[in-house]
């Protein structure tokens, strides 16, 4: 049982559940919100399909979660630019149905997600990029602990509009002094 009262999982993606998350991304608008230019509108579960092959590597640099409840996909987000010679990687392409949105499953599966890379992968580091219109996915990732770097200024570009991207993150320590582990724990972890 999550701490939402609800009995969810965080586990690796299946590609059963693209159609799913397709379905959530109504427009081009929301394509470019939720994966920046990753893919080409209209988005196709080829591209999806490619998209996730960097999942299959034998040293994968994209690791993909769905969150779910009774067979059914709800949430969606990845791991992805694994750079192993740094410890760091990206939180990316983080999507809740529409119909699921501000009940926090999404801070619910970001912290399993974070769980996931500073324990099984021992990162040192997770960052990502998020619109600066995008107040409530900004709250969230404040909310499990990931602080502001910087922007890139007018770093995207849809129709005739520049998008501005907040670049946050959070490094191994402050999530693990956040979590309550001991000094003992992280010297040995």
């Amino acid at each position: 049982m999550s701490p939402l009262g609800v009995a969810v999982e965080v586990l690796p993606f299946k590609m059963k559940y693209i159609p799913a998350i397709m379905s959530w991304v109504k427009t081009e608008a929301d394509m470019v919100q939720w994966a920046g230019h990753a893919f080409v509108w209209p988005m196709t579960q080829r591209q999806f399909h490619e998209h996730l092959r960097e999942s299959k590597a034998r040293l994968p640099s994209l690791y993909p979660f769905a969150l779910w409840n009774r067979g059914r996909v709800f949430a969606y987000c990845e791991l992805a630019n694994h750079q192993r010679n740094s410890s760091s990687a990206m939180l990316s392409r983080v999507i809740v149905a529409p119909r699921r949105r501000d009940k926090g499953y999404a801070t619910f599966m970001i912290r399993e997600v974070l769980r996931f890379g500073f324990g099984d992968l021992g990162l040192n580091r997770i960052w990502l990029g998020v619109f600066d219109f995008n107040k409530a996915a900004i709250a969230c990732y404040q909310r499990v602990g990931f602080v502001f770097e910087g922007t890139l200024r007018q770093s995207a570009k849809l129709g005739g509009s520049y998008w501005n991207c907040h670049v946050m993150s959070i490094l191994r320590n402050e999530w693990m002094n956040g979590h309550g582990v001991t000094t003992a724990q992280q010297q040995s972890g």
